[in-house]
């Protein structure tokens, strides 16, 4: 297990330039207070496709979860240990940075509605292997009546 940290070294472009982002992230720069190894950073990096915001939820999940385990404690009253407090503040930075990652991975995943361009549609219209459609405009309508005209409606 390893842990290292370089604050000159913060990009999304490398590898190390991730994990380090990622450590910054999560408040986890202090080498005297070490909070995870570099292999849970690369794992929340794998599960997030490389995205630092995303891979630091995963992290500060995990880190919610080692508080969540442990028994808030206190010695005669002069020295008190709340993992809860630690659990929420961790579940609290989970939410926000993956509030982050949806804000900054919009434009790469933005979703988009098929068939809304007109020149999309021609195109697919024009494909000569296209299978014929199963409705169309006017499918259900009655022939007019002799001499009389019944206006159709778009």
């Amino acid at each position: 297990m390893s842990w290292s940290y370089n604050e000159t070294d913060l990009s999304e472009t490398s590898a190390s330039g991730r994990l380090n982002a990622v450590r910054f992230l999560i408040g986890d720069t202090d080498t005297n207070d070490q909070q995870v190894q570099d292999e849970e950073i690369n794992f929340g990096l794998s599960q997030s496709n490389d995205n630092i915001y995303y891979a630091g939820a995963v992290v500060a999940e995990g880190l919610a979860a080692k508080f969540a385990r442990k028994v808030n404690t206190e010695i005669n009253g002069a020295l008190k240990a709340d993992y809860g407090e630690l659990y929420q503040k961790f579940k609290a930075l989970s939410t926000s940075l993956r509030a982050r990652g949806q804000q900054t991975s919009v434009g790469a995943t933005a979703l988009r509605a098929g068939g809304i361009s007109l020149s999309a549609i021609d195109t697919a219209r024009k494909l000569s292997d296209r299978p014929a459609s199963a409705f169309s405009k006017d499918q259900f309508a009655n022939p007019p009546a002799k001499g009389k005209y019944i206006q159709d409606y778009d």
